[in-house]
């Protein structure tokens, strides 16, 4: 299904993460918000730092605070592991058209149920109802 902005926004702001890849940290202060996880070396020229960045506007900053100490960095984008991923981007469907269409449901369900409550307070319409099913138990 097509995803509309507001898909899009919530998927770049709840559910991607960037992660940063880098040999060193750089010696000032990291941003609030940035999470430092050190990777094992396996092979020589491996990066030993991930970055893990869930804000864009910092990921940028962190990304321009690298290139002012001259660090080599590589950056990967990629969706978190969050227990609402599936409720705000579930997969191949759109979360904006699944609400609509639930509001949809919800206000013909509401407006069935208050027709049919309606009905019910019209004697005639009772009458006609109780002799349509006695006209049915006859006939079977």
């Amino acid at each position: 299904m097509q995803l509309t902005k507001l898909d899009r926004w919530l998927k770049e702001r709840f559910i991607y993460e960037t992660h940063i890849f880098t040999l060193r940290l750089p010696e000032c202060k990291l941003p609030l918000g940035v999470k430092v996880k050190d990777l094992e070396v396996i092979k020589s020229g491996d990066y030993r730092h991930k970055l893990i960045v869930k804000d864009n506007d910092k990921a940028d900053e962190v990304i321009a605070l690298l290139k002012e100490n001259s660090l080599m960095y590589a950056t990967h984008v990629v969706e978190g592991e969050h227990w609402y991923n599936d409720r705000i981007a579930p997969k191949g469907k759109s979360f904006t058209y699944r609400w609509i269409l639930r509001f949809i449901g919800f206000i013909v369900a509401c407006l069935s149920g208050w027709g049919i409550y309606w009905l019910s307070q019209h004697p005639r319409v009772v009458e006609e109802i109780h002799a349509a099913i006695q006209e049915l138990k006859r006939g079977l």
